[in-house]
């Protein structure tokens, strides 16, 4: 048996040397110009946590002050919670995530060793203390680092109910898995799973059994039913946990989708529009405002029916998204990460991707559960390896169910990297006790699954090169560096190896932002070249719509501002341009009823006593007259 203080000894130094390389990957990362950039959704965390932490809501981000939970609340707490003690200063953000994520990986050691021995437990805490991902996502404003702490406390703390038989450390345990859900949601499918594991894992009576059982359900069901009663009575809308869902389940499973890119086609490509964009759709169909569960269930609707009516092209759009879970290649969500990795020592000294620890636990794969006749009830560690598996099963069906990015499997990797460390342990005794054929048949199924995963067969990071060039001009953006911007997005454009509307966006504000000689005149071209690919995004349409505009081409200023106000007929900006045309091309009508329509959106609004004059001027010209 292993003396408690050489267990010590290694957590100690698992958690000295996950602790320095992340610190090490900070302060390298801290180097960077573009290190204290956030957006999309580290921004969206950070502003949420920050109007909760001092009630300062900076809009859009106001609007997450009431109503449901659009996104599940949890992690935006955590850094509320970090502000209100130590103000904003994301140094201690990162920091104190640092510390929690080299944390997990001390739990994983334990847990490791509680299940087999301390040697897969030290394997299985240097693989998690030295595995790249985990090390950039500790860093980040985003989900994993929480969720990876919350699924490892789980299973340790279910770990300890089980062998001291001890209700209350069960109750501990389902409060994790509770809490895991209100971060992400998607762990709602392995909630029954569990609640009949305690049914079956227990020991003792039928009795005892029902007794562990609806206690573990009750505390693992306390948080999302917290959050589900938050959004009842504060929001007025009785949303499960958060009302992203629909939304969420359209992306991964609608005709256009290819099961990783986040985008719901026919919306704009910025996040606070695309989200607009879905409601207003939502919202058109219906032909009256919708409750945000409404809008949800609008979507997975549409997505059921893209199902039933296409199932051949479903089934293989759904094994498209297995291959890229299970694939070597990180996908993107925010950042191309992965394409980025090269900028940093610590993350490109560190060999060891997601292929290789995967297809290690494949081929570890009969090993990882002990060998046992029949299942025993009475054995904790068999029973929770079983429990492991079910969730890695229901955890890996969720993602899939929706859609995939590298970042929804991090919660998987240290489980996944404890079976592999199964598997390095017995290499290593057959390698000990010279047994050839078992090490060189193990070897040998590792490498034919390393050499099915390692391939990029969607060309990934092909494309995530191209879409790390984007990031690099869009950092340059928010550093004021416009010339290099400009640089980096031609680049990108001339290619054409990337198809992205923020290239043509990012573009045109550079130039506007820049304001050399000669950037007016660039901007049109590349909107009107944009509208090649997204004929419906509104900023280029604008764009467009000026530039015609300002070299008098009436006609097709005229095709550019009605396009717009199809997608924005509320925007009493487009709606000035419109009477400004319409009057230019000698249509009094159409000046006047574009009046009308921003008079009853906001009489009050500056453009208004402009509109009027214009309108006054328009007057019909003789027949035969040409607009000038």
């Amino acid at each position: 048996m292993t003396k408690p203080r050489h267990a010590w000894s290694a957590a100690l130094l698992i958690f000295v040397l996950a602790l320095v390389l992340r610190a090490a990957f900070l302060l390298e990362a801290s180097t960077k110009p573009a290190f204290s950039l956030v957006y999309m959704d580290p921004e969206y965390n950070l502003e949420w946590a920050r109007g909760m932490a001092t009630g300062v809501w900076n809009p859009p981000y106001d609007t997450l002050r009431e109503g449901p939970f659009f996104r599940a609340p949890l992690y935006s707490m955590f850094l509320a919670a970090i502000w209100r003690v130590f103000g904003e200063n994301p140094w201690i953000f990162r920091s104190i995530q640092a510390i929690l994520g080299s944390f997990s990986c001390v739990l994983a050691f334990f847990l490791a060793k509680r299940l087999y021995n301390q040697r897969i437990g030290v394997i299985t805490g240097l693989l998690c203390a030295t595995y790249w991902v985990l090390i950039y996502f500790d860093s980040q404003f985003l989900l994993p680092v929480l969720l990876v702490f919350l699924a490892l406390a789980g299973f340790l703390s279910l770990s300890f109910s089980l062998e001291r038989q001890n209700l209350a450390l069960g109750a501990l345990s389902g409060l994790f898995f509770g809490l895991f859900a209100i971060t992400r949601p998607n762990i709602l499918l392995f909630f029954p799973f569990l609640a009949l594991w305690g049914l079956w894992a227990w020991p003792g009576t039928l009795k005892k059994r029902i007794f562990f059982a609806f206690w573990l359900s009750l505390s693992t069901g306390l948080p999302p039913l917290a959050a589900t009663v938050y959004n009842g009575v504060a929001g007025g809308d009785w949303v499960l946990v958060a009302s992203q869902g629909g939304v969420n389940f359209y992306i991964g499973n609608n005709p256009q989708s290819n099961g990783m890119q986040a985008v719901v086609p026919g919306t704009r490509a910025s996040w606070w529009g695309g989200r607009d964009d879905t409601v207003a759709i939502a919202e058109l169909a219906a032909g009256r405002p919708l409750k945000p569960s409404e809008v949800s269930n609008f979507w997975y609707a549409k997505s059921w029916d893209y199902i039933r009516s296409q199932p051949a092209h479903w089934l293989k759009l759904t094994l498209r998204k297995t291959a890229a879970l299970v694939g070597d290649a990180e996908i993107p969500n925010n950042a191309p990460y992965q394409a980025r990795r090269a900028e940093f020592f610590t993350l490109s000294a560190l060999p060891l991707g997601f292929a290789a620890v995967f297809s290690l636990f494949l081929a570890s794969f009969r090993w990882i559960l002990p060998k046992k006749s029949t299942v025993d009830p009475q054995n904790p560690s068999r029973s929770l390896i079983l429990l492991i598996l079910t969730f890695l099963a229901t955890y890996s069906a969720s993602i899939i169910a929706f859609f995939v990015t590298g970042r929804y499997r991090v919660a998987l990797v240290p489980f996944i990297a404890m079976g592999a460390a199964v598997g390095i342990s017995h290499g290593w005794d057959f390698l000990r006790q010279r047994q050839w054929r078992p090490l060189g048949m193990f070897f040998t199924v590792f490498l034919l699954f390393f050499a099915l995963l390692k391939p990029d067969f969607f060309k990934i990071k092909a494309k995530t090169a191209e879409f790390a060039r984007l990031t690099i001009a869009q950092d340059h953006m928010q550093l004021g560096e416009w010339n290099q911007a400009i640089t980096q997005l031609n680049h990108i454009r001339q290619r054409r190896q990337l198809r992205a509307v923020e290239i043509y966006i990012s573009l045109v504000r550079a130039h506007l932002q820049r304001g050399a000689p000669g950037d007016s005149h660039a901007i049109l071209p590349i909107a009107e070249e944009g509208l090649q690919f997204y004929p419906t995004d509104a900023e280029l349409l604008w764009v467009a719509a000026v530039g015609r505009t300002q070299l008098a081409d009436w006609p097709q200023a005229r095709h550019w501002i009605e396009r717009h106000l199809l997608l924005e007929p509320g925007n009493i900006r487009a709606l000035h341009l419109a009477c400004l045309i319409a009057t230019k091309q000698n249509r009094p009508a159409d000046a006047r009823s574009a009046l009308l329509r921003a008079q009853a959106l906001d009489p009050a609004h500056p453009a208004i006593p402009d509109m009027l004059k214009m309108v006054g001027a328009s007057v019909p010209r003789p027949p035969g007259a040409t607009a000038p």
